[in-house]
């Protein structure tokens, strides 16, 4: 089947903020220069898309911690796929959706696509939504007429404001060190070392880089219904502490930061529960070690109870 390009846009348009199109060809090609692993593809044509969602700050209380606030609202990747779908079912080819979790580049992909420019933050910035949007590419059985990209005018220039904020050190001019990386070792399924427990300062994920990039200022303003507030962003810790894995999945169902599993949020609640000195929970942590859980959990746990056993007997 052969579309134009402009036919294949204004089908996208309706549901995405951000649309490129490329051929398949021009970024294998390209992640082949860059020595990147991909997959080979059938499919002759990429669609790569962009959806926004909102800048906004929620503050963790004694009772209840905050994520990074990309995960406010329903899950972007079913929100993604769910808007793909409304658009490709029309279309009536062959396809494959693609968001966050699949072997292609998708940073690569938006560059080639023209969505954005490759930050010193390590993310896509577009001149009108700053990096305050999701990334998805949509892999279609069908030729076009031409490749359609966005223009892209701008770069970081000098500004290193992302690289002089980040507590961790994980970003510079010329590379990313992923190891450092808060969003990155939060999320990670092991024991972290005492300097990683103190500087991390949020429940999953990470917001910094973006929040202190002035390409982000006066953007994230864009609400879409499907990340509109719902009532799950901000995480009871008397619910991670004493409701099992699948009453309290239940009830926090379809947000993205329960990606990685309940544990790994219990573990990073425990380190802000340590850096609030917050004693009120001891108990409860303490009850939680009857549930066998992974020896990265029990480890920090362990480390948090004596701490805040501290606590406890300086505060009598």
């Amino acid at each position: 089947m052969r579309m134009t390009s402009q036919a294949l846009y204004d089908a996208f348009s309706k549901k995405f903020d951000l649309i490129g199109i490329i051929e398949t060809k021009s970024y294998q090609d390209e992640a082949l220069k860059l020595n990147k692993i991909t997959p080979t593809s059938n499919y002759e044509t990429m669609v790569v898309v962009g959806l926004s969602y909102p800048y906004r700050v929620l503050k963790h209380t004694k009772t209840h911690l905050v994520p990074s606030f990309y995960t406010f609202g329903n899950d972007y990747h079913r929100v993604l796929k769910k808007r793909m779908e409304e658009v490709v079912t029309h279309i009536g080819v062959d396809y494959e959706l693609n968001v966050d979790n699949h072997p292609y580049d998708e940073r690569l992909a938006a560059t080639l696509a023209g969505l954005g420019f490759f930050g010193k933050n390590q993310l896509i910035i577009n001149e009108k939504l700053g990096s305050y949007f999701f990334l998805g590419i949509v892999f279609l059985d069908l030729e076009i007429d031409h490749e359609l990209k966005l223009e892209v005018k701008d770069d970081c220039g000098d500004c290193r404001l992302c690289i002089d904020a980040c507590p961790v050190q994980a970003l510079d001019n010329h590379m990313f060190h992923i190891d450092r990386c808060i969003s990155a070792y939060n999320q990670s399924k092991r024991v972290l070392t005492k300097e990683e427990m103190d500087k991390n300062y949020i429940l999953f994920g990470c917001d910094i880089c973006q929040m202190v990039c002035p390409k982000n200022l006066n953007k994230g303003k864009i609400i879409h219904e499907e990340f509109e507030l719902n009532g799950k962003e901000m995480v009871s810790i008397m619910d991670l502490f004493s409701d099992s894995d699948k009453v309290f999945i239940d009830k926090y169902q379809h947000m993205s930061y329960l990606w990685k599993g309940k544990t790994i949020l219990m573990r990073n609640a425990l380190m802000l529960i340590r850096k609030q000195k917050n004693i009120d929970f001891l108990d409860l942590i303490k009850q939680s070690r009857l549930t066998k859980r992974a020896d990265w959990y029990e480890e920090t746990c362990h480390q948090v109870i004596d701490e805040l056993e501290k606590y406890a007997y300086s505060s009598d």
